[in-house]
């Protein structure tokens, strides 16, 4: 197994990892909350909630393969204790979606985050010089999708 191209929701964001706005959306900080002690901002938690299921539906969708996940189950949850668990890697058997927290495993412009939401895993061949094709991948598919969530969507490699 190498490092591959995946794509993520931050759950947390460290602040002192930001290494510049432009590898963000304009509105990617709306959607966090800052927490004070300890310089690291969490997504809202409601607008996860509210949104994740048609935003898997609708990122599949895109990118042609809606079944393949669908036939793993996207759990119904209501609180965010309820998502954790639900999309656990352990629950989920290390099947996309789940949530990862081992910081320095998924790179990406910008920032660093010990905890996200890992729902795509492309190819585990990739090599890149520079990750600004990825960025340009974050871009389309914030301006192509619907659901809110778009804004927060990060491409790295993972591994």
């Amino acid at each position: 197994m190498g490092a591959g191209i995946s794509a993520a929701i931050l759950i947390e964001v460290e602040q002192d990892g930001f290494k510049g706005k432009k590898y963000f959306s304009n509105t990617f900080l709306d959607n966090y909350e800052k927490v004070e002690d300890n310089e690291i901002y969490t997504i809202k938690k409601d607008l996860l909630l509210k949104n994740y299921s048609n935003f898997l539906d609708e990122f599949y969708g895109l990118i042609g393969e809606p079944d393949e996940f669908k036939d793993r189950g996207i759990p119904a949850v209501s609180t965010f204790e309820e998502f954790e668990e639900a999309f656990s890697r352990d629950a989920r058997g290390g099947w996309s979606p789940y949530i990862y927290e081992t910081r320095g495993m998924f790179s990406f412009l910008g920032g660093k985050s010990s905890r996200y939401w890992h729902f795509y895993s492309g190819s585990y061949k990739a090599y890149l010089e520079t990750y600004c094709s990825l960025l340009h991948f974050e871009r389309v598919l914030q301006k192509t999708m619907k659901n809110p969530l778009a804004d927060v969507i990060k491409f790295g490699i993972f591994g």
